[in-house]
Formats: C-alpha cells, structure tokens, sequence
C-alpha cells in the first residue's frame, strides 16, 4: 500500500511550443513518481519491488484526469529487456523541454551501432543474437544527443527531487525572462529559450556543481536505487 503519496501538482507556467507544454505536463509526472513518501520509498521504488502497478492507481485521487492516469499507468509498465525504445517517448527532464520528439527513424547514434553489427560475421545466430543484446546494452548506457547527453537509461528513470527543485526554479527565471524580452516569432522564441536553457544548466551553482551535473548523479542514483531492488526481488 502506498501511505501518504505525495500530491501531483500541475502548476501553469508560459511557455514557447505546445509540445513543450506537453511534455512539461509529462516531466512533472515523472518527477512526481520518483518522490519519496512517507516511508521513505517513492511510487516507482514499491512498484520496481512488487511489480504491480494497480495498488499506484488505485491510490490516486478520483479527480485525476483520465489522461495523467493512462500516463502514470505508462510509465510504471516494465522496462524492456533489451533497448530502451519507450525513452524516445519520456520527457527526457528539464534538459530536454525544448528539444523535439525524436524517434528511431532518426537516430544516427542507434542506426550507425547497427550497420557495424550487420557489417560483422558470426560463427552462429547464437552469437550473432548475443552481440545484439550487447549492442542494445550498449546504446541504453550511452550518453545521447537525443537526450541532451543523458543515456536513454537516464531518461526512462526520470528526475528526482533536485532535478524537480531545480527545474521549477528555472522555469521561474524562464518567466521573468519572457516578460522582459520581445520575440520576431515562435520560432525565435524557441531557439532563445533553448540558448537560455544550455546556459543555465552549465552554470554552477553556490555548492560548485552545475545543474546538469547534480541532475546526472541524481538520475545515476536512482537507476543504482532500481537495479537495488529489482535485485532484491529476484
């Protein structure tokens, strides 16, 4: 049973694309799924241990849109064996806000691991099967320009509380920014959020780390915290 969730916010914030809003909508979910309660495990840590999700949803309020429900049932399926193709459709943070939806048809990082996997000979499909699931380990644990340098790993684990204290704080900034600055267009308004955003996250802060920095160690931490527990339920 999940005592005392945490409460999921959704606050409005100005921003310059609907898909950011969309996925601001999704990053504040998966922030939500990683914040520990009251008995110091987080939503995704109980269902990583028991691995069913049905006692998650039945602790949501009754006024939580049917929309953000199908969400947190989405991101709380098990992750799959081999590649972590669902990270092309998570929010992928704060960093990630403003970068577009990419997908595999795209991913030169991805297509060019495979053409030297195909390029290679095999003794038998024994082997040949082997070096593909190395090859998918591969790329899950393989920082991404996809994602803003985080490993699709990275991204399928989502943010934790720093990352969720940080992006707020940001999104504030980006607000009193936009009231200060005027834009020729959307697309414009677009590129300058981004060039704020790559500032911002490589600056550091009064503890001497950056942003992007304390959001890396932290989504380390909770993928180490996963593999802790799924190793315990085996």
């Amino acid at each position: 049973m999940v005592d005392n969730p945490p409460v999921l916010q959704l606050q409005t914030h100005w921003l310059p694309t609907r898909a950011s809003i969309e996925r601001l909508m999704l990053m504040k979910i998966e922030f939500w799924l990683n914040q520990p309660n009251q008995n110091k495990r987080s939503i995704s840590e109980i269902v990583w241990a028991t691995g069913d999700i049905r006692q998650a949803l039945a602790e949501l309020s009754p006024i939580v849109p049917l929309k953000v429900r199908r969400q947190i049932e989405r991101l709380l399926q098990p992750w799959p064996q081999g590649r972590y193709t669902p990270a092309y459709h998570r929010s992928g943070g704060i960093l990630n806000l403003f970068t577009p939806q990419w997908g595999e048809h795209q991913d030169e990082v991805w297509n060019k691991m495979l053409a030297e996997w195909h390029a290679q000979t095999f003794p038998d499909d024994q082997a040949r099967y082997a070096a593909r699931a190395e090859l998918e380990q591969r790329w899950n644990n393989t920082p991404h320009p996809f994602f803003a340098g985080l490993t699709p790993a990275q991204v399928m684990v989502g943010g934790g509380k720093q990352e969720a204290k940080l992006a707020d704080e940001f999104l504030n900034y980006l607000q009193k920014y936009y009231s200060k600055t005027e834009f020729e267009s959307e697309g414009d308004m677009l590129i300058n959020t981004l060039m704020v955003l790559r500032s911002w996250q490589l600056q550091p802060l009064s503890n001497g780390k950056t942003p992007q920095q304390i959001i890396l160690a932290e989504r380390t931490e909770l993928l180490n915290r996963r593999a802790r527990i799924l190793a315990e339920r085996a």
